[in-house]
């Protein structure tokens, strides 16, 4: 038979249960282990998400809490692991924050906006001048979908986004080897556009690395021919000799 504890000792545990119950009135005031753990069932794109909805400074000072939630691993940042209906409702600022929380100018090297529909591209500026970014799938569209969107004029701008993507093409040691456009950018070629500039700076940078072979037969790949230049090509503005998968050659 179990003895019972004394009076003392049961008011001191009730004393001390009630305590730790008033303690905790939100959600915020739970332990980051908590947090944490409880954040480890969702997606990468989620975690940030929820890291950033408990504390909007975390994105511009992260914390101990945001950084125990978010972690450290962020080589992939897939906005295709979130409901398609959540992330057609993320606006710049939303991408703005996230990247800022999981720093990814230094960690995100492979970054996927799949049915970010909202953005004009402006949340894509703590990304400038990475040295660590390898791809950038601006489709908005998720993997093995039609590229054309139900909204054929989307927000996203060349006038936000290139600026961003030259800073990167520009910097010393860019890692860059693949970049996937908005279908509405492709959709009407002009050698006059800034679009079109652009894809001859990238394909400039992609021949300044150098001769590049092919893993298969070993042949030299073509130079100067990355992205197609031709405008009256239909894979205008679409990669040659990248996996998309791999990024091998």
């Amino acid at each position: 038979m179990t003895e019972e504890a004394p009076p003392d000792t049961k008011r001191r545990q009730l004393s001390a249960a009630n305590t730790k119950h008033q303690n905790v009135r939100r959600i915020t005031d739970l332990p980051s282990g908590i947090l944490a753990h409880a954040a480890s069932f969702l997606t990468d794109p989620s975690k940030a998400l929820f890291a950033i909805a408990l504390d909007k400074n975390s994105a511009v000072l992260p914390n101990e809490r945001s950084s125990a939630i978010v972690g450290n691993q962020w080589d992939v940042l897939d906005f295709g692991g979130i409901e398609k209906g959540l992330a057609e409702k993320l606006s710049d600022s939303d991408i703005e924050k996230v990247l800022q929380c999981i720093d990814a100018v230094n960690n995100v090297k492979r970054l996927k906006l799949a049915n970010c529909t909202k953005i004009t591209g402006v949340g894509l500026e703590p990304l400038r001048g990475s040295l660590v970014i390898e791809q950038i799938d601006l489709s908005l569209v998720g993997e093995h979908q039609s590229p054309v969107l139900d909204d054929l004029s989307p927000p996203i701008s060349c006038d936000h986004v290139l600026p961003i993507f030259d800073s990167i093409i520009a910097s010393e040691g860019c890692l860059l080897k693949y970049i996937q456009f908005p279908s509405v950018w492709r959709n009407e070629p002009s050698a006059e556009s800034d679009f079109h500039a652009f894809l001859g700076r990238y394909n400039q940078m992609r021949g300044d690395r150098g001769e590049t072979s092919c893993l298969e037969c070993n042949q030299s790949l073509p130079e100067r021919r990355w992205i197609e230049t031709f405008t009256f090509s239909a894979d205008y503005g679409t990669h040659w000799n990248t996996c998309y998968c791999c990024l091998k050659h």
